[in-house]
């Protein structure tokens, strides 16, 4: 019998490249030959910017230490410290999505972490994390006066640029959340005509069939009388998106197809992940 082999994974990233990794242990434990030592240098809405600056900052004050590398205070860590715990097999470095389709916005941080990376941790290969566009109802799309597809194509342009620039391969969940999106028969459409957006009564919601973002949904709202309020995450990825991408993480990690792949995510349909798992593996034979 072989042995299974152990991918160490550090991902230095925001809540996006937590979406991307959510079933990355479940795919490899269904595959049975590689498994995933996964650790965070992570911060909510984290840019290139921050991450670089607070390297350069501690590595002059080394006992600020800002990531929780496996979520508790005990992994508490700087990058530096991050980078030469063991020998990575990974690094992932991403731009936070709101600048992601700004070119001008990546450098020269990208730059200085690349640098940092293959100082600290020369047996690593670094992987870059193309992130995906907003949902079409997004309303940041209506205020920057872009459309999805403008945001899709500005940052496949900038992750290609950078890319081809600093040699990394790179892991495409940005075009793979568009191109399910752009397939016949599984678009998101919206609005829904059916639901009354402006007098929404719980817990009914409006139609997000195919959305591979979060979406509407009802919560708690603790600051005023607790009553159940109807809020929209348009950023992040749902239980399929998180799915599709974490399939695009590992093929490109493993070099091993997900086709045959037989994990499946709670109230995911196997129509549903078969699709997703194709769409995957299409994506990910790109260079």
């Amino acid at each position: 019998m072989s042995r299974m082999k152990t991918i160490r994974l550090l991902t230095i990233g925001n809540s996006f490249s937590e979406n991307a990794i959510t079933f990355l242990p479940q795919l490899a434990a269904a595959d049975g030959a590689v498994r995933f030592e996964i650790h965070r240098a992570s911060l909510g809405g984290c840019s290139l910017e921050k991450h670089a600056n607070l390297a350069d900052y501690t590595r002059h004050n080394p006992d600020y230490r800002p990531y929780r590398l496996t979520g508790d205070d005990a992994s508490a860590a700087n990058l530096q410290e991050a980078l030469a715990l063991q020998p990575w097999d990974f690094v992932t470095l991403q731009q936070a999505s709101p600048k992601s389709w700004i070119r001008s916005t990546y450098e020269p941080f990208l730059g200085n972490l690349v640098r940092e990376i293959r100082s600290a941790a020369p047996t690593a290969e670094i992987l870059l994390h193309q992130t995906w566009a907003y949902r079409s109802d997004a309303g940041f799309l209506a205020d920057k006066g872009i459309s999805q597809r403008y945001m899709f194509d500005r940052i496949r342009e900038n992750y290609d640029h950078f890319s081809a620039a600093y040699g990394l391969r790179l892991l495409r969940s940005g075009e793979a959340v568009q191109a399910a999106r752009e397939t016949p028969g599984h678009a998101f459409v919206w609005p829904d005509p059916r639901y009354d957006y402006t007098q929404p009564l719980p817990p009914a919601l409006p139609d997000q069939t195919h959305s591979l973002i979060v979406g509407w949904r009802w919560s708690v709202n603790t600051t005023a009388d607790g009553r159940p309020e109807l809020t929209k995450d348009v950023i992040h990825l749902n239980r399929e998106g998180c799915f599709l991408a974490g399939c695009v993480w590992f093929e490109r990690m493993t070099g091993r197809s997900v086709r045959a792949n037989t994990f499946l995510p709670d109230g995911l349909s196997s129509e549903t992940a078969d699709f997703l798992r194709g769409v995957a593996h299409t994506v990910s034979q790109k260079v």
